[in-house]
């Protein structure tokens, strides 16, 4: 078996709802997904394979004039609206197996979050190396809403979605409310110790990587696209 760090998967799926073909809409003359291969490529892993996991022939070839080598599709049936990420990644875990291709950490670069400082996706890989009890590390931000104030309706009347020892949280000053971070698409690192197939992407023990400003952007609807600057860009 060939021992390989790390993997980067760039996950590309077609038939996008929000906007059709998201990964692919142009952006600065460049296709959505060319800056996560741009920020994959430097990253500083010697021993690291970058592969985009697509269903899509035309993605495939687009990436492929990007210097990727895209040996397999993903199969549709991980392909849907509501498949996992769990699944895609151990599709591509056991075809790389078939080739003789294990690997002892993971990454994944979303293209829908093109802004990435580099220096930042450098520093989180190093602490999760560094860090033997940790399964995974990934971006996170501060969210715009609190989600203690947030609701399900459940037979025609509002319920709060969390629960909480603070008596009405819903209605509480901010300033009481548990600190909340949202999940950003920027990087998540992870453990996989040569193994074949993994139960989950994240594990149990999941580090935190605190980031702010242009590098939280995930772009799901146009209007994202606004305001948008070359110099972002890594």
């Amino acid at each position: 078996m060939l021992k390989k760090n790390l993997l980067i998967i760039i996950p590309a799926r077609s038939n996008s709802k929000s906007i059709k073909n998201k990964n692919l809409i142009m952006l600065f003359n460049k296709p959505l997904i060319y800056y996560s291969i741009k920020a994959a490529k430097k990253i500083k892993e010697k021993s690291k394979i970058i592969f985009c996991s697509t269903d899509s022939k035309k993605t495939k070839k687009i990436v492929e004039r990007y210097g990727l080598n895209v040996p397999f599709l993903r199969p549709k049936k991980y392909s849907k609206d509501y498949s996992r990420d769990i699944d895609f990644l151990n599709h591509a875990l056991k075809e790389f197996f078939k080739n003789k291709i294990i690997f002892k950490y993971g990454l994944i670069l979303r293209p829908t979050s093109p802004i990435r400082n580099m220096n930042n996706v450098h520093k989180g890989f190093n602490v999760l190396k560094k860090n033997k009890f940790a399964s995974s590390i990934r971006a996170v931000s501060c969210p715009k809403n609190n989600p203690f104030k947030t609701w399900v309706v459940k037979n025609g009347y509002l319920s709060p979605i969390l629960k909480s020892n603070i008596r009405e949280h819903y209605n509480a000053p901010r300033q009481i409310l548990p600190k909340t971070y949202w999940q950003t698409g920027n990087f998540e690192f992870f453990k996989v110790d040569f193994k074949k197939n993994l139960k989950s992407i994240s594990g149990k023990k999941i580090l935190p990587f605190f980031i702010s400003g242009n590098e939280t952007l995930d772009i799901d609807i146009l209007s994202d696209l606004k305001n948008l600057k070359k110099g972002m860009f890594a």
